[in-house]
């Protein structure tokens, strides 16, 4: 027993100063097969993250970061809105920029309110972008409206 011992604090040794053992031997080969793995993985996230930046709209900005278009067209999310709002309001108030798509103002179900925000889609990134610059931080119906992309690229916000 302490002879089998002996010879395994040997080779213990002499794997762990890099001598070769079988252990470190296998060791490597995990390491490998992990670095391999992870190099695959980031080429293949790589290539995706390319092809998406060159699928991506065409028109208004196909850089990194900054605004995505959704499957119909470019949606604005409006915070801040008056419960007492109405939906002509907030067409009133949109449509200076261009043709507005579609309109959704979500209600409080208990008392039929707005809930404080709504969501506005325009077709052309051009006409959204001119909303944005021009409504985020005014004022309607006596409220303070916040107006920024609904869906954003990952990475840095820019305002």
């Amino acid at each position: 027993p302490q002879e089998k011992r002996k010879e395994r604090n040997e080779t213990m040794a002499d794997s762990s100063s890099g001598g070769g053992g079988e252990r470190n031997h296998h060791q490597r080969g995990r390491r490998r097969h992990r670095d391999d793995h992870r190099r695959r993985k980031t080429d293949s996230n790589h290539n995706r993250s390319a092809a998406a930046r060159d699928d991506f709209g065409k028109e208004g900005g196909g850089g990194e970061f900054g605004p995505q278009k959704s499957v119909e067209g470019w949606i604005l999310f409006v915070t801040g809105v008056h419960e007492e709002a109405q939906q002509d309001d907030l067409v009133e108030a949109f449509s200076e920029f261009g043709h507005v798509k579609n309109i959704h103002v979500n209600l409080d179900r208990k008392t039929a309110f707005v809930k404080g925000y709504a969501l506005v889609e325009y077709a052309r990134h051009t006409e959204a972008q001119d909303a944005v610059n021009a409504l985020h931080g005014t004022e309607l119906l006596g409220r303070k409206i916040g107006v920024d992309w609904a869906f954003c690229k990952p990475g840095i916000r820019k305002r």
